[in-house]
């Protein structure tokens, strides 16, 4: 339930409160202290105070998600322009390049254009599984969905190959992330391989299983 929802309710919970203080008929000769006047008035100025903190609250909450969603943004597009476009780059370049591609990544036995290539999407996609963990929390579309995306691309035998090497340029807990993906992507392989197909529910059971473990680890973070 959203802040106005809530805000909501407890205006009619207060209206409907002095409603029924209003119908009450007092004694005529109690004291001020025990008229429904001044309870009702004394009510008021609480449920008037409780309103402008709630307000307040609201207000630099939501300023502190916005600044801090503006900052994980920020962070995305730096680490596209520092590291994504640089080794899409490499491989567009390619041929203007030399032994340079290869120097930089020693350990990925890069011989040609299409290995560059390869080895760029494959840091495109890694960093696309950093960077949801980074922004999921604002994410609407929901984790099992984006679950379910990169359990199709973790399938690849050339994303896998790739990974031992790559995977020190990333956060643990991405690495743990994708080593998760690969492993159910396993399980997915499997299945496919003893039914011959895999079916929906097949899919969702291991992307539920995913997506618990990877709210969990979230929560530890």
């Amino acid at each position: 339930m959203t802040f106005s929802k809530y805000l909501l309710c407890t205006m009619i919970a207060l209206s409907v409160l002095f409603a029924y203080l209003l119908v009450q008929d007092p004694a005529p000769d109690q004291p001020i202290e025990r008229s429904t006047i001044y309870r009702l008035m004394m009510l008021l100025t609480g449920g008037a105070g409780l309103f402008v903190a709630l307000t307040l609250y609201h207000q630099a909450r939501s300023q502190e998600l916005a600044t801090e969603k503006a900052l994980e943004l920020s962070t995305i597009k730096i680490i596209n322009d520092l590291w994504i476009t640089p080794n899409f780059r490499l491989a567009h370049d390619y041929d203007n390049l030399g032994s340079l591609p290869a120097e930089m990544y020693p350990d990925l036995s890069i011989e040609s254009s299409k290995d560059m290539h390869q080895v760029a999407f494959a840091i495109s996609v890694f960093q696309i599984f950093e960077d949801y963990k980074t922004i999921y929390r604002h994410d609407k579309t929901g984790v099992n969905i984006w679950l379910g995306n990169f359990l199709n691309w973790a399938q690849s035998d050339t994303l896998q190959r790739l990974w031992p090497r790559l995977r020190i340029n990333f956060q643990p807990s991405t690495i743990r992330m994708t080593e998760a993906l690969f492993a159910a992507a396993g399980e997915i392989k499997v299945l496919r391989a003893k039914q011959g197909q895999v079916s929906y529910d097949d899919y969702q059971a291991v992307i539920h299983t995913l997506a618990a473990n990877f709210q969990r680890q979230i929560a530890m973070q």
